[in-house]
C-alpha cells in the first residue's frame, strides 16, 4: 500500500528537508509527500524548488490548515492511504509497517502515536491515517464526502472530528507502535513560533464550540 503524506507548510522552509531525510530514513519508498504551500511564500516555494529527490511535490493553496489538507488530498495521485500530517513531526522507523496490517484487516482509519499525553489511550490522535476509499465514500468529514477535514474549523478539531466520526462508525483502530512525533509548544518540544500564532492560536474556543455541535448531530442521526 502507497502512502500520500500531506503537509501544509508555512514560514517554515527550514523544516523541509530534514523532514524529507528523516521520512527516506525511516520509511520504505510507498510514499508521496504533497507539501501545501501559499502562493506569496516565496521563501518556500523557492526552497522546494531546490531540494533534490522525487518523493515530493509542491502544491499551491492559499488558506487554512483544514483548505490547504483538501488540496493536497485533491492533488494527490492514486495512493491507496493518506496521511494528513504537518511540518513539524519526525517519522520514527517502523511507523508505515506498523499500520499496514490493520488495513489488510479491514479497518478504514488507523491512529498513530504522536507520543503526547493526549493521544496516549487513544482516544484522540492528531496524525491519522485514512483509506482514500473513505474519504470519497462515506467521508472523512460529516456530511462531507470526498474532504479529509471540514473546512469550516480554522485550525483546531480538525483531526478531532476525523477521529471521532470514525470511532463513532467503528472504522478506526489505534496503533501504538506507528509513531509519528509531532514536535509542539504545549507540550515544550519547540518554541511557539510565528506560524503557530496564525493557526492553531487563533479561533480555539470557536473551534471547540463547532466541533461539539457537529459531534451532536452524527450522534442524533445514528
Amino acid at each position: 500500500m502507497n502512502v500520500a503524506i500531506l503537509i501544509p507548510t508555512l514560514g517554515r522552509p527550514h523544516a523541509l528537508q530534514p523532514l524529507l531525510t528523516n521520512l527516506r530514513q525511516t520509511t520504505e519508498f510507498r510514499y508521496r509527500v504533497y507539501f501545501v504551500v501559499d502562493q506569496d511564500d516565496q521563501e518556500t516555494r523557492d526552497v522546494i524548488d531546490k531540494m533534490p529527490g522525487f518523493d515530493f511535490t509542491s502544491v499551491l493553496c492559499d488558506g487554512t490548515y483544514p483548505e490547504k489538507s483538501n488540496a493536497g488530498h485533491a492533488a494527490s495521485a492514486d495512493e491507496e492511504l493518506i496521511l494528513p500530517t504537518a511540518d513539524d513531526v519526525v517519522f520514527h522507523d517502523g511507523w508505515l509497517q506498523a499500520v499496514l496490517p490493520h488495513f489488510e484487516a479491514g479497518w478504514q482509519v488507523v491512529g498513530t502515536c504522536d507520543t503526547s499525553p493526549i493521544t496516549e489511550d487513544g482516544g484522540h490522535v492528531t496524525m491519522p491515517i485514512l483509506r482514500r476509499s473513505y474519504i470519497e465514500d462515506p467521508g472523512a468529514v460529516w456530511g462531507e464526502p470526498g474532504k479529509v477535514f471540514f473546512e469550516g474549523y480554522h485550525h483546531s478539531r480538525v483531526e478531532t472530528e476525523l477521529w471521532h466520526l470514525a470511532l463513532h462508525r467503528d472504522v478506526a483502530i489505534f496503533e501504538r507502535e506507528s509513531v509519528i512525533e509531532h514536535l509542539h509548544p504545549e507540550w515544550s518540544t519547540r518554541p511557539v513560533d510565528d506560524t503557530d500564532r496564525k493557526g492553531q492560536m487563533r479561533n480555539r474556543e470557536a473551534d471547540d464550540a463547532l466541533f461539539h455541535a457537529r459531534k451532536a448531530e452524527w450522534e442524533k442521526a445514528a
